[in-house]
């Protein structure tokens, strides 16, 4: 026995159904997923602190090298630690930012005095450093 139903819908009108059903699901996936699934993260708010550095955009770059001679650059140029302070005030314009590359083996004295050059202006300061390479 065949069963055959009575009323017969043809046209859109099918395809129109299964796409809004299609539709619905997904902005009521949507819309629970949003609130439910991805909660909203805490703020955080940094204490205040010298130390804190915001992003570096263009800095000056100060490079220490170590050993016998050891020599401060800047704007690829050697110069002298006296010099560095009259540099520095003549690109404050250009940044407030200075990176001071010192070698593994630079005195560290030499780059307390540029460091503190530096402090002393005004600027703010990061020193960049690396692991030293195992022998």
């Amino acid at each position: 026995m065949r069963l055959e139903p009575e009323v017969r819908v043809r046209g859109l009108v099918p395809v129109f159904t299964g796409t809004v059903t299609v539709v619905l699901l997904l902005v009521f996936f949507i819309l629970l997923s949003t609130s439910f699934m991805m909660q909203p993260g805490i703020a955080v708010e940094l204490p205040a602190s010298r130390f804190l550095l915001p992003a570096m955009q263009d800095p000056l770059v100060v490079s220490v090298t170590g050993g016998a001679g050891a020599t401060v650059y800047f704007e690829d140029r050697a110069i002298e630690t006296g010099e560095l302070g009259g540099r520095l005030e003549a690109r404050r314009t250009a940044s407030r930012q200075v990176v001071i590359k010192a070698d593994e083996d630079a005195p560290l004295a030499l780059v307390s005095a540029v460091t503190e050059l530096a402090l002393e202006r005004g600027f703010n300061v990061a020193l960049a450093a690396s692991r030293p390479t195992p022998p």
